[in-house]
């Protein structure tokens, strides 16, 4: 505390004098109660104060300063009249006490957390949710952890099993942890994140996506019976059934070797491996792709066609499609006798043509030709002769194709006689019987008229349509 006192270097006798006391803190410590005692000799009358003393003991007036804070300074102003001529001393003494202030800020930390993701995925495809905690007090929050939890879904990964340490938070920061996870199974997933301390801080939230799952489907159209050798059309429809977008999709038909391929689209079909095949970009839930081809049936029986749409992350849709190719062998015979008369006696030159006008191979062929009693069948090496009858060896006859054999007979009577040929093979419901004629006349015996006579046949075997 520093005192200082200004007053004139002299007066006269009975001339009032001013008098300042200056009390200054020159501390960094606040003075409390400061009072100044000052002695005032007997020989001088004090008129006037400022402030006015708060007591008087006999020589000693005080004066109450109050409280000086760091660099304050007060000051007592006296006016004085000297009534000696004596030296006019004034003893001033200052009185306070000190005091120190201690303060303490009280601050309070606040977490927050907030979760986010995408509202919607598709299942197989990495997905992040975006954890920001902040501190929003004006404290700092120390070892923060957050720790995450799913609540309902199937994931892959492992980002959710342990708690993430993220330490300490100064006021107003704000830190971003992500969660990645891939999810396996269509529906929701859910995930609730905490963030807290050891002071008892948290904050949660929650936060979920729908995870979408696309799907694939194949259907088939074309001929479900076809004749062989007909040239057919063919669709494939692959549709999504599911809710979101297929990734690019390869469509393949292996085509079976009963079919032919005739039309399709430029470099849709590998020869060497007998397979079509589509590269589609993308197919949406709404969409229906038609891919089209003909093909031309070459072979009999049964034909499947298996298709197959695969696309990434999804299973892959297959489907079949088998036409029924049919054919049979469709013989014509003609059985011609070039002699419009014949002696008695005479061979007879008979011509069986046969001609396979189907789709399909005749194997196994065998023509025979029953030979009534009124003729008599004529012995070669080009067929077999037994009771009654002329027995050709077996013969294949292909689609398109025909045979010509020729037997002789001769006619033992006079009249109108017809020998019977009869095919059959095993490709046919039943035997095909055909007619020839010849009429016979004789220089010794002539005929009433020439009209068809009932001939007489021996009974045949049946044909077997094995090989013998």
């Amino acid at each position: 505390m520093r005192v200082t006192t200004t007053n004139p270097p002299e007066i006269n006798l009975g001339k009032p004098a001013t008098f300042v006391i200056r009390v200054e803190n020159d501390s960094q410590i606040p003075a409390t109660g400061v009072v100044v005692a000052t002695s005032i000799p007997g020989h001088v009358e004090l008129t006037k104060s400022e402030p006015k003393p708060i007591s008087v003991e006999g020589t000693v007036h005080t004066f109450r300063i109050g409280n000086l804070g760091p660099g304050q300074a007060r000051t007592v102003t006296l006016v004085a009249v000297p009534r000696a001529i004596d030296p006019v001393r004034l003893d001033t003494t200052v009185i306070f006490a000190t005091s120190t202030r201690a303060s303490l800020l009280v601050r309070r930390p606040q977490l927050n957390l907030t979760a986010r993701a995408p509202a919607r995925v598709v299942i197989g495809e990495q997905v992040e949710w975006s954890v920001r905690v902040a501190n929003t007090g004006d404290g700092p929050a120390d070892n923060v952890v957050v720790t995450p939890n799913v609540v309902s879904g199937q994931i892959q990964g492992d980002s959710l099993q342990r708690p993430v340490r993220v330490g300490t938070l100064k006021p107003g920061e704000t830190k971003e942890l992500k969660f990645s996870v891939i999810p396996s199974q269509k529906g929701q997933v859910s995930a609730r994140f905490v963030a807290s301390n050891p002071d008892g801080l948290d904050s949660a939230a929650d936060a979920s996506f729908q995870v979408l799952r696309a799907e694939l489907a194949v259907r088939t159209d074309g001929p479900r019976v076809q004749p062989l050798g007909r040239d057919g059309a063919y669709e494939i429809h692959v549709t999504n059934p599911g809710d979101a977008t297929t990734a690019s999709t390869l469509v393949t038909a292996k085509v079976p070797a009963g079919l032919e391929i005739t039309s399709a689209a430029q470099n849709a079909y590998d020869e060497e491996t007998r397979t079509l095949r589509w590269r589609i970009t993308a197919v949406r839930p709404s969409d229906d792709v038609a891919l089209r081809f003909r093909a031309e049936t070459i072979d009999a029986g049964n034909q499947t066609l298996t298709v197959t749409a695969r696309s990434e992350r999804i299973p892959d849709a297959t489907a079949t499609h088998t036409t029924t190719v049919i054919s049979r062998p469709n013989l014509i015979v003609t059985v011609i006798n070039g002699q419009e008369l014949s002696e008695v006696g005479e061979a007879i030159r008979f011509k069986v043509t046969v001609v396979n006008a189907g789709s399909m191979l005749a194997e196994d062929l065998r023509v025979r030709v029953a030979v009534p009693d009124e003729m008599e069948a004529v012995a070669t090496s080009d067929y077999q002769v037994g009771e009654g009858q002329i027995e050709f060896p077996g013969q294949k006859l292909a689609s398109g194709e025909k045979v010509t054999l020729t037997f002789s007979a001769i006619g033992r009577t006079v009249g109108d006689h017809r020998v019977r040929v009869l095919v059959n093979s095993p490709a046919l419901s039943s035997e095909l019987a055909f007619e020839g004629s010849a009429f016979c006349y004789s220089d010794t015996e002539a005929p009433a008229s020439r009209t068809a006579q009932g001939n007489s046949y021996p009974r045949l075997p049946a044909l077997s349509s094995q090989p013998q």
